[in-house]
């Protein structure tokens, strides 16, 4: 009876460490999880999908965050000048089970500073990134993706100075995508800030990506980065829809074009 009872107490004590253990070693993970899980859900409420009536359903892939999150950029309004509300859905790349934090970081990575998800705009007497004629803006377009880099990401990473260069773009016209025609495909260069960069201290967004684990000679080096955006006005719900990734190949970027961006679908909430 002794040595069950000390059996039994030596079972609990191991599950116990191992247990312990697994929540020290991916503490940063599970630590995103369960905030973003939360946090996306609360502005999911009050998105201008929600507000406009309808809902966009975008997949996650291998080495990309678990699920696609919701943010409703409050600051677009005043940074843009223009009269507009922005929600922002996007995804980034997954935890490394070694380093335990975003491949965002890790240069080596085909997600390396990549996000995929839509940027989706309700203009008040207006058209976002679109002109009288129906043609698309990208200067206006680009706006979006500039203060979604820029602000929410780079600068709140502790990025002083910061660089967002359109270098080149092509467009595809009356494109077919997310079941419907009419799409206009942009294909883009950009030069831009980099996410790796050494600690420095806490910030907030290593609630979400995870804190850098590697240091750096050059914090936030400026890079070459591949996008990929689909770009509409859906007059039924009066707001213009952009869905986007941004890569660090054209290979990445394509990829992620064919696993996830052409298996988007967009329809009226039920």
């Amino acid at each position: 009876m002794y040595n069950c009872g000390m059996k039994k107490k030596l079972t609990v004590f191991i599950s116990l460490l191992i247990i312990a253990l697994f929540v020290f070693w991916f503490f940063y993970p599970l630590r995103s999880f369960a905030v973003m899980g939360f946090y996306s859900a609360s502005h999911e409420k009050d998105s201008v999908m929600k507000n406009s009536g309808f809902e966009i359903n975008m997949p996650t892939a291998k080495e990309w965050y678990p699920f696609v999150m919701t943010y409703n950029a409050q600051g677009f309004r005043k940074y843009s000048g223009l009269d507009a509300d922005m929600s922002i859905m996007y995804n980034f790349g997954a935890f490394n089970l070694l380093t335990r934090t975003s491949l965002l970081y890790d240069k080596k990575s085909s997600k390396y500073s990549s996000f995929y998800g839509a940027y989706v705009v309700k203009e008040n007497d207006g058209v976002f990134a679109f002109d009288e004629t129906g043609n698309l803006d990208i200067d206006e377009l680009s706006l979006a993706v500039r203060y979604d880099y820029t602000k929410l990401v780079i600068e709140d990473f502790g990025c002083e100075k910061q660089t967002f260069v359109l270098e080149d773009y092509q467009l595809k016209e009356d494109v077919s995508f997310a079941e419907a025609e009419g799409w206009t495909r942009v294909d883009a260069t950009l030069s831009l800030n980099g996410a790796a960069h050494s600690f420095d201290g806490y910030k907030t967004p290593y609630l979400q990506y995870g804190r850098p684990m590697q240091e750096y000679d050059t914090d936030f080096e400026v890079t070459k980065v591949y996008g990929i955006v689909y770009a509409k006005y859906l007059e039924e719900y009066d707001c213009t829809v952009m869905v986007y990734v941004i890569a660090p190949s054209s290979s990445a970027a394509q990829e992620c074009d064919e696993e996830i961006l052409k298996e988007t679908t967009i329809a009226p909430l039920s």
